[in-house]
């Protein structure tokens, strides 16, 4: 079975013995190994053991895997993305190369791993969220949670998170002359898939002093500011649509990449599909309450 969350692709597959040579893709696998034989990776001189049990990050820079009967989850992981994001909550540049094949939490392991076990009930709690809905999971963003989880593991691999955690400790939550401009910002571009590492980088805070500050602010989360941004700029574009518009070709401006998704989001947001705007823009009757009680709290918000 093959779904996707955001921009990750998951797979929960049942694999027979084979033997697969990896080519380089500029992206990785994540796979979270749940039962069966154990799995060994080559690469180059260095052979490694993956026992049920186990996450290994496979690089696919030019190793070969050799499978047993196994079962798992794997997740295409991109790399400039993971890149981006480890740099981020890092708070500087990072020096992480995708070559490394690395394997998290043995099933004797030497020290308990916090940010493994976190990653497993991710997986647990993502599963609950599929059962509910498709689009559920990529509606709360947790595409992006899986790289800050597989960051989190790769700091402590290398023995970093402790000092790095020092850097996420929130200061004193006072609303600065900065963050007015990162609501710009989100403002202008909320036709992107903007994420948290995205504002964290833009603003230079912490994602928790980011949530602390905008939960005070206007009492939401950045992710759920940055959605509502979102929708309103789609109800413009619906409300001064031109003739050859249509809700397919704005959510796709918007960043959508499924229009059945954008209706599901625009009507929870405002309570009236987009393609009764679309019909009322064009004097075929329909409704602006959603709209115009948005606007309304939009002016709360700035006051």
């Amino acid at each position: 079975m093959q779904i996707a969350v955001g921009q990750i692709r998951i797979c929960a597959a049942r694999v027979a013995p084979c033997r697969i040579k990896e080519e380089s893709e500029g992206s990785s696998i994540l796979a979270l190994v749940t039962a069966g034989d154990p799995c060994e990776y080559l690469q180059g001189r260095k052979t490694q053991h993956i026992e049920p049990g186990q996450i290994h990050l496979n690089p696919r820079s030019g190793g070969t895997v050799t499978t047993g009967y196994s079962s798992g989850i794997l997740c295409e992981i991109e790399h400039n993305r993971l890149k981006k994001t480890i740099g981020t909550m890092r708070g500087h540049g990072t020096t992480w190369e995708p070559q490394k094949s690395c394997i998290f939490q043995g099933i004797k392991p030497k020290r308990k791993s916090k940010a493994t076990g976190l990653i497993w009930k991710f997986f647990s709690v993502l599963d609950e969220l599929l059962g509910e809905s498709d689009y559920l999971a990529t509606g709360l963003g947790l595409d992006e949670q899986i790289y800050r989880l597989l960051a989190l593991l790769l700091f402590e691999e290398e023995g970093s998170l402790e000092k790095i955690q020092k850097l996420w400790v929130v200061g004193e939550n006072n609303w600065t002359s900065s963050l007015d401009e990162l609501v710009d910002w989100i403002r202008q571009n909320a036709h992107l898939n903007l994420t948290l590492t995205d504002l964290e980088e833009q603003s230079h805070y912490s994602g928790r002093h980011l949530q602390n500050l905008f939960k005070e602010r206007f009492d939401c989360t950045p992710m759920q500011f940055v959605r509502r941004q979102r929708l309103s700029a789609a109800m413009e574009k619906l409300q001064t649509a031109d003739l050859d518009d249509t809700v397919t070709t704005i959510a796709r401006d918007m960043g959508y990449r499924y229009a059945s998704n954008f209706c599901c989001d625009f009507q929870r947001e405002f309570g009236v599909l987009p393609s009764v705007v679309l019909r009322s823009s064009r004097g075929g009757g329909g409704t602006k309450v959603g709209f115009d009680k948005r606007n309304r709290e939009e002016r709360h918000w700035s006051t």
